[in-house]
């Protein structure tokens, strides 16, 4: 059996959790799993419901966004029904992290590698790379290089298009946004994970979220990664509702 979303934008599906695949027991305690050569292992199935904020990283409310006045300007501007995921559009990054899908970490000494559920997406981080290519731009999930601080893998994405939204509530970046996560494994069954957000154009300073990843189990039957497809021609979108008033009326 798998699981075919291709009418099913990241907004509904938020709504519709638990899924088939997000059965999340407390984790085990201990030390922190290590590979060969005495780096935290990261490896593993991961839940990321810790980083969901039910689609809406302002959590704890409108007057905590560090907006700028044209950061402000452009959540008010806003129209649900233009939510890019209800059109296919890939979720970009970082919303990828919040949204309600699982993922896999693979890991060797010159790479960490993020599979997603979420339209079957996936990123490669090159951890011996120090600067960024300098002709990717306008892209949904631009490049990204790593580094190990301590036990700490830090990771700077750059090149990424306005064309994505921050979370289902509708938050918004420019082209010139810079992400940084660290991530930190904590025990046998656990994964620290912060994102900031970096675009001084839109927030007066970074805009960090963080949680605590814990192991993915999959349902009876069911892997622990499902297939997801979003068809170009989703019939969905016209379900969608408008947020802003009829000129109309």
């Amino acid at each position: 059996m798998s699981l075919n979303l291709g009418f099913f934008p990241l907004a509904m599906a938020l709504a519709s959790l638990p899924a088939f695949s997000q059965a999340v027991p407390s984790p085990k305690t201990g030390p922190v799993p290590r590979t060969a050569d005495g780096k935290p292992d990261l490896t593993g199935y991961w839940s990321m419901s810790s980083l969901r904020y039910n689609g809406n990283l302002a959590n704890e409310g409108e007057a905590k966004v560090p907006y700028t006045d044209a950061g402000k300007k452009a959540f008010l501007a806003h129209d649900a029904k233009d939510d890019p995921t209800g059109f296919c559009q890939p979720p970009g990054f970082p919303r990828m992290l919040h949204s309600p899908f699982p993922m896999k970490v693979m890991q060797d000494k010159d790479n960490v590698t993020f599979l997603y559920e979420y339209m079957r997406i996936w990123r490669l981080i090159d951890l011996n790379r120090k600067e960024h290519y300098p002709d990717v731009s306008d892209t949904f999930f631009g490049d990204s290089t790593g580094r190990w601080e301590g036990d700490t893998l830090v990771i700077e994405t750059v090149g990424l298009n306005d064309r994505s939204w921050l979370d289902t509530a509708g938050h918004q970046h420019t082209a010139d946004m810079k992400v940084i996560e660290r991530v930190t494994r904590t025990g046998p069954e656990s994964m620290d994970y912060e994102v900031s957000i970096i675009d001084p154009e839109y927030y007066a300073k970074p805009w960090t979220h963080k949680g605590t990843l814990k192991p993915q189990r999959a349902t009876k039957g069911l892997p622990e990664l499902l297939e997801y497809f979003c068809n170009d021609n989703n019939i969905d979108t016209g379900h969608l509702v408008s947020t802003k008033p009829d000129p109309a009326k």
